[in-house]
């Protein structure tokens, strides 16, 4: 997949497959396999903020998870900075810890419940041999300011149970930064924040990629959000790419059939004059192939029944860096 930017890659997966196994029954009959990510290829350019997105289980959370290596595929390859990840050992591994970040989707469950505020941020610090005790606590000062915990004094002896869900996203983001981090995976950090906080972190996220030049992936299910946050937007179902492209094209000019009913989904509250519907998902889903055609077939009103149902579309280029895989997305 060609980039004509310009910019540097990053991290790119290449052809990454992960699959798991569904837990067997209570008599004992084996778990069947699922695929998790099929075949996904993405290059994330340094400096942008990348959009993954798609509905629960689609797979987004697993390729985060790959990439800071909490997990392995089981085909294909990641890169960072045209390094492969799988050879990494010893100072490079470290290294890698350090560069490389992740922001959970749970503050409730991501933070330590023994450790202070302080404590908590100041902790990767140590791992790492980053400073002396006097450096250690200017850092976590500059960085506690940057997120929006100010002054640090008022928070840097509380513990999580004595914080919002608003000021513990805050700390879980300032753990991350405190690191100067090249790279940072964002997965879903609002999904259980309420609207006007998760404006407050959006926007300390542009803020991150503004003054640290931090490159973010950020995992979400709504194209809304992704539109205000990203350059980029690729849409994943099932663990199957569908399209990928600027956030303008995705969002005004989508071209899969499975874009255009996220997009019907969106609330149109308040929005007055015309307002597409692209009426593109089926009320009820059709029976499933026997063939391994294209992965939205059961639930698109567009498919073709025979075409649609035997062969997997490609990921192909329609327009100047928009990708889709869909063979009726010339149609509009």
């Amino acid at each position: 997949m060609k980039m004509n930017n310009g910019k540097e890659t990053i991290i790119e997966l290449d052809h990454i497959v992960k699959k798991y196994t569904s837990r067997g029954s209570f008599f004992g009959t084996h778990g069947n396999e699922i695929i998790a990510l099929n075949k996904i290829s993405i290059k994330i350019l340094k400096g942008e903020i990348f959009g993954l997105v798609g509905e629960s289980g689609s797979g987004k959370t697993t390729a985060g998870r790959l990439i800071v290596r909490l997990e392995k595929p089981e085909e294909g390859r990641i890169y960072l900075n045209g390094s492969e990840m799988a050879g990494l050992k010893g100072k490079g591994l470290k290294d890698f810890r350090r560069k490389i970040q992740m922001i959970f989707q749970d503050p409730y469950q991501s933070l330590n419940p023994q450790l202070s505020v302080f404590d908590t941020i100041s902790e990767p610090l140590v791992i790492h041999k980053i400073g002396n005790a006097e450096a250690r606590e200017d850092a976590v000062w500059e960085t506690m300011k940057s997120v929006g915990l100010s002054p640090p004094d008022d928070f840097v002896n509380r513990y999580p149970h004595q914080l919002s869900g608003g000021q513990r996203q805050r700390v879980a983001i300032a753990r991350v930064m405190v690191l100067n981090p090249d790279f940072v995976v964002a997965d879903e950090p609002t999904s259980m924040l309420d609207a006007s906080i998760s404006a407050q972190i959006f926007n300390i996220l542009i803020e991150m990629r503004e003054k640290s030049q931090v490159t973010l992936l950020f995992i979400t299910h709504s194209l809304s959000a992704a539109r205000y946050l990203c350059d980029r937007i690729a849409v994943i179902y099932k663990g199957n790419m569908m399209e990928l492209g600027s956030a303008d094209q995705v969002i005004q000019k989508p071209r899969h059939p499975y874009t255009k009913a996220l997009i019907d989904a969106l609330p149109k509250f308040g929005l007055s004059g015309k307002v597409n519907h692209y009426n593109t998902l089926l009320p009820v889903e059709r029976e499933a192939s026997e063939h391994e055609g294209c992965p939205f077939f059961t639930r698109c009103r567009v498919a073709n029944k025979t075409k649609c149902s035997l062969e997997i579309p490609l990921l192909k280029e329609t327009d100047d860096s928009h990708w889709v895989a869909c063979f009726y997305a010339e149609n509009g």
